[in-house]
């Protein structure tokens, strides 16, 4: 005889796995979905929220599986055409998503999740007016959802303009205060405005923050002590790969004294690559966090008895800053991926070099300023990039510049500077990259501005999205790399450095602005760190017409950066380790 589930049941399994789910705690719900399927094995909402939570759990061909039999089960739902959509591109399958995505917002335009995700795959893409149409599709089925205000606002900021983000991001917080995206890219944002001074900066940072802080007490525990166990050092981050942070911080972790730090990774990173490979081998112990809440990870972290929580992310995407505003160990400090403020009092300091906190620097920060002796990152070039290419105005015949920058970094005031130096210096061209000039109206918007300073568009190369191995190749078109400001370049100059590009920066007070400055001083380059903007065209235009000079640094570059401390993890790993113990020490 066959028996048939109580509906009653059924109803209750459901109703705890969404109470799971909603709760951050995505293990315990997948056990009780399952448990639900098996009762009702043709519930296509339960699949598709399965779906959803294998991917935040970081189980991707599960989430793929799952999303698809939802699809199967209700082929004209939408909502789950557009979860299936994101699972694709969690798994890299950009073009298959890009067409699911697209038939989800068919089925029904009138979806606004649907036209945020299908939003996300055009910015992915540089396609950045399909995408704010999207997003403003979204708004107008749903004016009051906050994702996508704050999506809009990445938009309008990586096609170079500020105001109107941060705008955006505002009105979003209204509608949803302590939303953390709108937090944190409210606060980048303003990053790039040029007429916002370091006290302003730190002011916005110390209000978001107060939607964030809740510390909690941490639990009875034994107190580090030198000569009794190793220090726990926990680094919090999803950036763990081929990523900025990545290229940065491995030299110091793999260089980490294992007698005296045993380091824990506590990683919500979502891409394995050859650089996540080589990560994990610095770490004595690897937490994959991908699918814990914010309470979930601090207990892991408080279950792990760290000592030092470092965080490598501040206020860029997918960070976990709502872990450290309720405490989950007696030191933490921010390192490396946010050089500037968090606005949280419960970092117990920044971690800096010299270079990018001079005296003074302390008015730009709510936590105390840590100084490193040194540069407080390394560099690891990527083993594709291309060999150094021969000087291009040998082959052209003229000079060129080149920025491979976000153009949410290239103002006004930058574009003034470019164009008096381009102004200076005959027929030379400028190329710029970045995914944003797949855009045909970003890049017209560009032209403009440069042909309002007398400058004739034709002499301005916008060049869209490619691989990275293909970007760095491009630095053979490139005589000389214009780091932008008030945000300056960091990866980008160094990778401009590698190739044998020299870069001209201008430092601002801001630390943020300063990366590019700390970069050429540790290769010996300070005469290409400008006081001014003029003194910033002065220098770009006195190296485009040094062509000696330029040759024989394209010829040396590299081996100036391996014996520079870009390339002394040792060096590194040893301040941050003395910093640790004094912390450590004083905490206890």
């Amino acid at each position: 005889m066959t028996s048939f589930p109580d509906s009653r049941e059924a109803g209750d399994v459901y109703a705890e796995a969404i109470a799971l789910q909603e709760a951050g705690r995505y293990v315990p719900a997948i056990a009780v979905l399952k448990r639900f399927l098996a009762l009702e094995p043709r519930h296509a909402d339960a699949h598709s929220r399965l779906g959803w939570l294998f991917w935040r759990t970081g189980r991707r061909d599960e989430s793929l599986a799952a999303h698809l039999r939802a699809t199967q089960l209700a082929p004209n739902q939408a909502a789950t055409w557009s979860n299936y959509g994101l699972a694709l591109q969690s798994t890299g399958r950009h073009d298959e998503a890009l067409e699911v995505l697209r038939h989800a917002v068919r089925l029904d335009p009138n979806l606004a999740d649907a036209q945020v995700n299908l939003g996300l795959d055009y910015y992915g893409r540089g396609m950045g007016e399909d995408a704010i149409a999207c997003f403003r599709r979204a708004l107008t089925a749903d004016g009051r959802l906050a994702d996508a205000w704050v999506n809009l606002g990445l938009v309008l900021q990586e096609a170079g303009e500020i105001a109107a983000p941060i705008a955006v991001n505002d009105h979003a917080l209204a509608l949803r205060p302590g939303h953390g995206a709108a937090l944190s890219n409210g606060l980048m944002t303003r990053q790039y405005a040029a007429s916002l001074s370091a006290a302003d900066l730190v002011a916005s940072a110390r209000r978001n923050a107060a939607a964030l802080e809740s510390p909690l007490p941490l639990p009875d525990r034994d107190r580090w002590q030198r000569g009794k166990r190793r220090l726990r050092v926990g680094y919090v981050s999803g950036d763990l790969y081929g990523h900025p942070v990545g290229y940065f911080a491995l030299r110091a972790l793999l260089a980490h004294d294992g007698e005296l730090v045993e380091a824990h990774a506590f990683s919500d990173t979502t891409v394995d690559d050859a650089m996540t490979a080589e990560i994990r081998t610095a770490f004595a112990r690897w937490h994959d966090t991908r699918g814990l809440d914010d309470d979930a990870l601090r207990q892991r972290i408080l279950d792990e008895g760290i000592d030092v929580l470092v965080d490598l992310a501040g206020h860029t995407a997918g960070n976990r800053l709502g872990v450290f505003a309720k405490r989950a160990a007696p030191v933490q400090v921010s390192w490396l991926g946010y050089a500037a403020s968090t606005g949280l009092a419960t970092i117990d300091g920044t971690i800096l070099g010299p270079a990018m906190a001079p005296p003074g620097a302390e008015c730009a920060f709510a936590e105390p300023v840590i100084r490193l002796p040194r540069l407080q990152f390394t560099y690891t070039p990527p083993p594709y990039a291309p060999p150094v290419a021969l000087c291009p105005q040998d082959r052209n015949g003229f000079v060129t510049f080149g920025c491979f920058n976000n153009p949410a970094k290239i103002g006004v005031d930058v574009i003034q500077a470019w164009a008096r130096a381009m102004g200076r210096v005959e027929n030379s061209r400028l190329v710029l990259k970045w995914r944003a000039f797949h855009d045909p109206n970003v890049v017209a918007r560009l032209h403009r501005r440069f042909g309002m300073l007398g400058i004739d568009p034709s002499r301005v190369e916008a060049r869209p999205l490619s691989s990275h191995a293909e970007m760095l190749g491009q630095y053979a078109d490139v005589d000389i790399a214009l780091d932008p400001f008030p945000f300056c370049g960091g990866l980008t100059t160094c990778e401009a450095l590698w190739m044998g590009v020299p870069a001209v920066t201008l430092p601002w007070v801001r630390p943020m602005s300063r990366q590019g400055a700390a970069i050429l001083g540790a290769v010996g380059l300070d005469d290409l760190v400008a006081t001014t903007p003029r003194d910033y065209a002065d220098r770009i235009v006195a190296l485009a017409l040094d062509r000696p000079r330029r040759k024989a640094l394209r010829d040396s570059l590299r081996g100036r950066m391996e014996a520079s401390p870009l390339f002394d993890g040792e060096s590194l790993a040893r301040a941050l380790e003395a910093e640790y113990v004094r912390l450590s020490a004083a905490a206890s």
